[in-house]
C-alpha cells in the first residue's frame, strides 16, 4: 500500500508464517525502527503476486464473479 507520510520499509513474510505473527512482527520492527533513527519509519508488508496462472489472467468482471 502506497505510504501518504513517512519513510516506507517493505517486508516480505515467507508463505508459512501466520497472519498475525506478521501484524505483531511490522508493528515491533516500525517501533523499533523508529526508536533507533528517530525518523517517521511506516513497516509495511509488501503485496505479493496471484501464483494462479489463470487468475492472473481473467478479467476485474471475471474475477468479481467467482
Amino acid at each position: 500500500p502506497p505510504v501518504s507520510q513517512g519513510l516506507p520499509v517493505i517486508v516480505h513474510f515467507a508463505e508459512g508464517i501466520p497472519g498475525d505473527a506478521q501484524g505483531v512482527a511490522l508493528l515491533a520492527f516500525e517501533q523499533h525502527l523508529r526508536q533507533l533513527t528517530g525518523l517517521d519509519v511506516r513497516v509495511v508488508c509488501d503485496k505479493m503476486d496471484d501464483d494462479s496462472k489463470l487468475r492472473r489472467l481473467m478479467t476485474p468482471e471475471e474475477r468479481e464473479r467467482l
